[in-house]
């Protein structure tokens, strides 16, 4: 007996295209707003255009003991300045013909300019995220393993040494927050001060000795290694000359638009100038890498 089978008759069956695309999945975009913005600083388009920023560095003078009869000594200490250049310039770029976007039931350029602006927010948290294992000089914690409160005060302690004061940040990726959650110290609001009992809202999810404590995985480090960072507020800075700008013409040759969005930028990890009398140098005293699990 003959039988209609989906073979025989596959012409007649449907392919079904879904209403919704499966878009790729989006971290979210911490690190960069946790950066202090100094673009005005050198603002483009204006008197104060420029490539490089350059912070200057001002000491404490020494307090010296006047002895009668005997004139001071003047103090000239030679100060230095750190520079700071901004030349990331990053974009994407796409040709999208017209036949492509008359044949589908999406909206292509819409879809992709959305794609292009997360590339490049994304790229901006890595590259802040990049520069939290250059501070070799305050660090807690193991590649690997889960942060310890030892390791929290410790790193509290760097930066109180240098009288900085709270509040402080704290940026750490998923596996270690599951493992300071498992403080009470962490949790408890009799410690965190949260009443309302939810503590954990978006990227932000806590408090702990003064830091309020941010979850990404976009810090830097290859599982299981990662390096987050305690630092406090200006420590770390970013200049936005442009920030992700969509430009777009049309190609009658092609018959197709072209597009593109572009930021220019730069992300940076300012050294703090010693407190100690007379002193000519300036080191990472603000921020604290924390070396723990990813």
């Amino acid at each position: 007996m003959a039988l209609v089978t989906t073979t025989t008759a596959d012409v007649m069956l449907q392919d079904i295209w879904s209403a919704e695309l499966n878009r790729g999945v989006k971290l979210e975009i911490v690190i960069s707003g946790l950066f202090r913005d100094r673009s005005k600083e050198l603002a483009g388009n204006s008197d104060k255009a420029g490539d490089v920023l350059r912070v200057i560095s001002r000491h404490n003078l020494t307090a010296n003991t006047k002895s009668a009869s005997s004139a001071l000594t003047p103090e000239a200490i030679t100060e230095t300045a750190q520079t700071f250049t901004v030349n990331t310039h990053q974009a994407t770029a796409q040709s999208i013909e017209d036949i492509a976007e008359i044949q589908t039931k999406y909206d292509i350029r819409a879809e992709y300019n959305d794609a292009a602006s997360y590339s490049l927010a994304r790229a901006m948290d890595v590259a802040g995220g990049a520069l939290f294992d250059d501070n070799t000089l305050q660090t807690v914690g193991t590649f690997g393993s889960e942060v310890l409160e030892d390791n929290l005060l410790r790193a509290r302690q760097y930066l109180r040494d240098s009288a900085f004061k709270p509040p402080f940040n704290l940026i750490v990726p998923t596996a270690t927050l599951h493992g300071l959650v498992k403080l009470e110290r962490f949790s408890r609001e009799d410690y965190t001060g949260d009443e309302s009992g939810t503590a954990v809202h978006d990227a932000q999810v806590g408090k702990v000795y003064g830091a309020t404590v941010y979850e990404s995985l976009l810090v830097v480090g290859t599982s299981p290694n990662a390096s987050g960072q305690w630092f406090k507020d200006g420590h770390f800075f970013k200049i936005v000359q442009r920030s992700p700008s969509p430009h777009s013409w049309y190609s009658p040759n092609d018959l197709a638009w072209v597009l593109s969005t572009d930021q220019v930028y730069g992300m940076f990890e300012l050294q703090e100038a010693v407190e100690a009398a007379a002193g000519t140098t300036s080191a990472r005293l603000g921020g604290c890498e924390v070396r723990c699990r990813k």
